[in-house]
């Protein structure tokens, strides 16, 4: 029996405790009506109080329901642009729900008589930052009161960690602008700091409106696959693979200058020059863990006509598809030596290629490596071999448009077409993996994936740079493939389905990482498998110990923490309350 003294001590530990959970809107301590009036005085744009799912509207039940608003949310949800640049949407619809092993509470458009639109993961309380000064209000004030603040950016995440139960969100979308410069100097340079071509971008903006602002300028810079990533926000913290890595490196090695509003409210530049550890923990450390990125300059690079090359294949057998595969990874090493980089999809007996490399016609190594896979391929028994071609591109500009904004002008698989119900899991495939004595082998285990969407998106530059500049996995420095897996469904998906989705990925890509442990091999922490334990190891390696040093002298009260993000360690999966 515990004695009264040891009770005292029992009960106060407990409330300690309790203590470290966040305020959230059905506890005494969350802010009053008054407070909330006062803060939104503070800001640029309207707060949005009470915010709905975006499906809300078309809910009999729901006090907003509105047949209009609802035909207008009905179109939008498709269209991956309108998702990213709404509060109250994400780009998985799935992550807006609240999914236990039994239950899924959300608000589809599947709208069955008398149903209820649950709230689910979407914030109630939503700040639109336009200005830093909003974005410095919002710290202050979820600091002030010990709220759950998330960081919505554009809500490509396969984690849904840009929303969360009972969170004030923050939606940085507003923050806009591109600056060019031919002659850019980090601040706090030397004076003889010689000048580099870069662009100046407020974090808000998407890649899509990037890629033709920078076109514009004749220049091309290194940025995300799709128009709607973000091309301020997780993308560039989290590594930012690209087709134009290999001859520039990843989007961390791009990054010449980052703003950034930290936990304590405070406006800082990071670069090589000012705030160097910040630097280094925002090029791979994730977002919003270290503060949130209000601008970001990158380096640009001349505007080079590319050659595409698009394949498409399918098998009759599974001796054949295993064959196919064997044969293609058999020369992926050599094509991505020769410059070809980009997404090579695989699927119930179908491999899909759309690649690139710079220069119009390709460089003769480049024909000769893609031909000779396209040959090869044909010779296959029981394959058949239905697109197999190449296309000039102007610029990369051009590609980008007609492959990915406006698939009607582009050849292959169509990239564009949103999928809005996803979960994903990642590994980084190392060169020696993807070597072609290890071709049967992969094969093997590449024929027991349901959907793959590996990105040839390494190699090249990007192993030129030492493991010590950025603060990403080293693995990435020695990889040539992103192997990404996919389990898609939809919103008529039961509990069980879902998490089943869930367990599939994750068993998946298991025989991939004993193929090639960390610190070998890695994730990609934008495209993170939900159930992996040790992805402190997978996605940083020997770099957490000094980037969770960073987070805890930036952030000692927690308030920017994020699931499976740095420092996340003893927080439950809602970052609700301490669970150790």
């Amino acid at each position: 029996m515990l004695s009264y003294s040891l009770l005292g001590l029992a009960l106060a530990s407990a409330a300690s405790a309790s203590r470290k959970c966040r305020c959230l809107s059905t506890d005494p301590c969350f802010p009053s009506r008054s407070q909330w009036n006062t803060f939104a005085r503070s800001l640029s744009q309207p707060l949005i109080a009470n915010q709905r799912p975006l499906a809300s509207p078309c809910y009999p039940t729901s006090q907003d329901y509105s047949p209009s608003a609802c035909a207008a949310a009905t179109t939008g949800h498709l269209d991956d642009d309108f998702l990213a640049t709404s509060s109250n949407a994400l780009q998985y619809t799935n992550f807006e729900s609240v999914l236990t092993n039994t239950s899924i509470q959300g608000c589809g458009f599947d709208v069955a008589p008398n149903s209820t639109c649950f709230q689910g993961r979407v914030p109630t309380y939503s700040i639109n930052a336009t200005t830093v000064a909003d974005v410095q209000s919002a710290v202050r004030f979820a600091a002030q009161h010990n709220l759950r603040l998330v960081v919505k950016n554009t809500g490509h995440d396969f984690m849904g960690r840009a929303f969360g139960v009972g969170a004030v969100e923050l939606f940085t979308g507003g923050l806009q602008g591109a600056n060019f410069s031919d002659s850019f100097v980090p601040a706090g340079a030397r004076h003889s700091t010689p000048g580099q071509s870069a662009v100046t971008i407020g974090s808000g903006m998407l890649w899509g409106d990037v890629y033709r602002l920078v076109n514009d300028q004749n220049h091309t810079v290194v940025g995300g696959f799709s128009r709607s990533v973000g091309a301020g926000g997780g993308w560039p913290t989290g590594a930012g693979h690209s087709v134009m890595s290999s001859h520039y490196g990843l989007g961390v090695d791009n990054t010449l200058q980052y703003t950034v509003v930290l936990p304590n409210a405070s406006h800082v530049t990071a670069n090589s020059y000012q705030n160097a550890d910040l630097f280094w923990a925002l090029r791979g450390g994730g977002a919003p863990s270290f503060g949130i990125v209000t601008s970001i300059t990158y380096r640009t690079h001349p505007n080079l006509p590319y050659t595409a090359a698009f394949y498409t294949a399918t098998a009759n057998s599974s001796s054949s598809y295993h064959q196919l595969l064997e044969t293609w990874v058999g020369t992926h090493n050599a094509i991505a030596d020769a410059g070809w980089s980009g997404p090579w999809p695989f699927s119930n007996g179908s491999l899909f290629l759309t690649m690139v490399t710079p220069g119009t016609p390709a460089s003769p190594a480049a024909n000769t490596t893609m031909q000779a896979f396209f040959d090869a391929s044909r010779q296959i028994p029981g394959v058949n071999v239905s697109l197999a071609m190449s296309v000039e591109y102007a610029s990369w500009y051009e590609f980008f448009y007609n492959n990915l904004v406006d698939p009607s002008r582009g050849f292959g698989l169509n990239f564009a077409q949103q999928t809005l119900y996803s979960v994903q899991a990642s590994w980084l495939m190392p060169r020696e993996l993807t070597a072609p004595e290890n071709a049967a082998t992969l094969a093997g285990v590449l024929t027991q994936i349901g959907l793959g969407l590996p990105f040839l998106d390494a190699g090249g530059v990007v192993g030129n740079v030492s493991v010590n500049a950025t603060s990403i996995t080293p693995a990435w420095r020695n990889t040539v493939s992103d192997m990404t897996l996919a389990a898609n469904f939809d919103q008529s998906s039961t509990a069980a389905e879902v998490q089943a989705a869930i367990q599939s990925v994750h068993a998946q890509i298991q025989p991939i990482r004993d193929l090639a442990p960390p610190p070998t091999g890695g994730q990609y922490i934008n495209e993170p498998d939900i159930l992996l334990e040790d992805w402190q190891e997978a996605q940083w390696a020997s770099n957490y110990p000094r980037l969770r040093a960073i987070k805890k002298a930036i952030d000692p009260n927690d308030l920017l923490i994020i699931r499976h993000g740095v420092n996340s360690e003893g927080w439950d999966d809602e970052i609700i309350c301490k669970t150790t």
